[in-house]
C-alpha cells in the first residue's frame, strides 16, 4: 500500500472514530454523564464543580460532601449507572433515575425522573416528580411508565417517608 493511501485510510478511520459516539444508542448513557450536563437552573444549590466533585469523591471512595451555593452542606449518598441520590439539605432530598421507556415519546427513548422530596416537621415528606429527556428538555407529554418504573418512582416516595419517620423515632 502506498504511503499516500495509508495516510488516507488513517484519516478516514480517525474521522469515523470521532463520529461513532454520535451514533451510539441512548442505552449507552449513564446517570453520571447526564448529571454532568444538567443545567444549573434545575439544581441551583449546586455548581457544575460541585456536581463533578460529587462524582470524583464517590469514585475515590470518599464521602461525597460539598459546600453548596447557600453555604450549606450537600451530600451525594448514592451513585449507580442509572440513579443517584443527593441530600441537598436537612429538608430536601433529590433522586435522579435514568430510565429507558418501552415506548418512545417523541422519539425520546431514555428519560430522567427528577424526584424532589421536601421534608418537614411532620412524619411525611412531600415528593414531586418531573421528567426530562437526557439533554434536559422537559417532557410535557404523559410518560408511558411500565409497572416496574412506576414502582421504582413510588418506592422513592415511600423510602423518603420511612427514612424520615425512622429519623424522628431515633431522635426521641
Amino acid at each position: 500500500m502506498s504511503d499516500r493511501l495509508c495516510a488516507c485510510v488513517v484519516i478516514i478511520i480517525t474521522h469515523l472514530s470521532l463520529l461513532i459516539p454520535h451514533f451510539a444508542s441512548a442505552q449507552d448513557l449513564i446517570i453520571r454523564d447526564v448529571f454532568k450536563q444538567m443545567p444549573d437552573s434545575l439544581m441551583p444549590y449546586l455548581t457544575l464543580n460541585n456536581r463533578l466533585d460529587f462524582i470524583d469523591f464517590i469514585d475515590s471512595g470518599m464521602k461525597a460532601e460539598v459546600t453548596n451555593r447557600l453555604a450549606g452542606t450537600s451530600e451525594m449518598t448514592a451513585l449507580t449507572d442509572d440513579s443517584l441520590s443527593i441530600r441537598m439539605s436537612d429538608g430536601l432530598r433529590v433522586d435522579l433515575l435514568l430510565m429507558t421507556l418501552d415506548q418512545p415519546v417523541d422519539s425520546v427513548r431514555q428519560v430522567v425522573a427528577f424526584v424532589e422530596t421536601f421534608l418537614t416537621d411532620s412524619l411525611y415528606g412531600e415528593s414531586t416528580c418531573r421528567v426530562y429527556s437526557t439533554d434536559w428538555q422537559p417532557m410535557v407529554k404523559d410518560i408511558p411508565w411500565n409497572s416496574a418504573q412506576q414502582k421504582r418512582i413510588a418506592s422513592l416516595k415511600l423510602q423518603n417517608i420511612l427514612k424520615w419517620e425512622d429519623d424522628i423515632l431515633n431522635n426521641r
